[in-house]
């Protein structure tokens, strides 16, 4: 949400909570997930809490619950949500020394953390298009789900400034970047891409879909890791239902080396949103073939890169034969499908520089 400071400030604040798991979903075949969680508990505080450099760090283990954020939310940010009252005019961007500074009424809107919302210099694009989604705000309760590049952004920014001050305190609440890392690369054991469903599921329909849209996905993203890192042994294991059952998927340790030298690579607006996008599509070469299809320094020839649409199909595939089959739940399979899209492309425009 966003508060008026005497400090002249606009702070934004979101406070949207999803269900959180303890680690990454196991992929089990033809299994539709009705929701899409957070699952990392410091992205669960970071977005709860309101900005306030004073406050103590976040006890490790404190129960978030619904009562406990509404005692954390300013009266202007109640008094906003009760009356639906738009308090600011214009929303524009300035350009300075530093970068392009989102601003409402001139006044610059800031973090979770209290950091201004400043963009860099290569990130000019998004800057614009975060002050758009503040023009066009549905509505008057400005949470996460409603200003995804406005909350994606502002991670990147709190992430950085925590890791650069080097504050324990501040990096408690936005988790360290090498836990981030490793709990990304958990995902890769049961990534959505690497788990093919057993051959009669889905009236045998499903199985020759993933065969034919995961294979050239997989081993054009090994060739990109090989190339990225200038390894020659990234081989991603894959689980085959009809064969291994639920045993479960398990990548080699040469593998998790290469992967984690490749993510050493990326800067901090590139772990947001590879962070982004394994999270909403379960996924981590979901992730990384955002970020791969953002390097400024790609081929525009190279082939392998994959669009949205194409990224959202491959981490949905068993939701959309099973809907095929079943039947679409209303306000559920369509929402979830708009839901994915939306926060992949704004994963892609995080990743994105001008």
């Amino acid at each position: 949400m966003i508060s008026r400071r005497s400090s002249g400030l606009v702070t934004f604040k979101s406070f949207r909570v999803g269900a959180v798991s303890k680690g990454p979903s196991t992929n089990f075949p033809c299994a539709v997930s009705a929701s899409l969680p957070l699952t990392f508990q410091t992205l669960k505080r970071y977005y709860a809490k309101e900005p306030n450099n004073d406050a103590p760090p976040f006890p490790p283990k404190e129960k978030l619950t619904q009562e406990k954020i509404e005692r954390n939310v300013s009266p202007e940010t109640k008094r906003l949500e009760k009356n639906l009252s738009k308090f600011w005019e214009k929303v524009g961007v300035e350009e300075t020394d530093h970068g392009f500074e989102v601003q409402l009424d001139n006044k610059t809107i800031k973090t979770p953390l209290g950091n201004p919302l400043v963009l860099p210099k290569s990130k000019k694009t998004l800057a614009h298009l975060i002050a758009v989604e503040w023009k066009h705000l549905p509505n008057l309760s400005a949470r996460s789900f409603s200003l995804p590049l406005t909350s994606t952004a502002s991670r990147a920014i709190d992430l950085t400034k925590s890791h650069d001050l080097n504050d324990p305190d501040l990096i408690v609440k936005v988790g360290r970047i090498d836990d981030i890392k490793e709990d990304l690369l958990r995902y890769l054991d049961t990534d959505t891409l690497l788990v093919f469903s057993p051959a009669l599921d889905c009236d045998g329909d499903l199985r020759p879909a993933q065969e034919k849209l995961y294979r050239p996905i997989i081993k054009s993203m090994e060739d990109y890791f090989a190339k990225s890192t200038g390894k020659d042994n990234v081989r991603l294991s894959y689980l085959d239902s009809d064969k291994d059952g639920l045993v479960g998927n398990v990548q080699t340790e040469e593998t998790k080396e290469v992967i984690r030298l490749w993510m050493s690579g990326l800067n901090m607006w590139q772990m947001v949103a590879l962070e982004k996008a394994t999270l909403i599509a379960k996924s981590f070469l979901a992730g990384a073939a955002i970020i791969r299809a953002n390097e400024k320094a790609l081929a525009e020839e190279e082939e392998g890169i994959l669009t949205i649409e194409e990224i959202a199909q491959a981490a949905t595939l068993e939701t959309i034969y099973q809907t095929k089959r079943w039947g679409e739940v209303e306000d559920t399979h369509d929402v979830d499908k708009v839901d994915v899209r939306r926060n992949l492309a704004s994963a892609s425009l995080i990743a994105y520089e001008s």
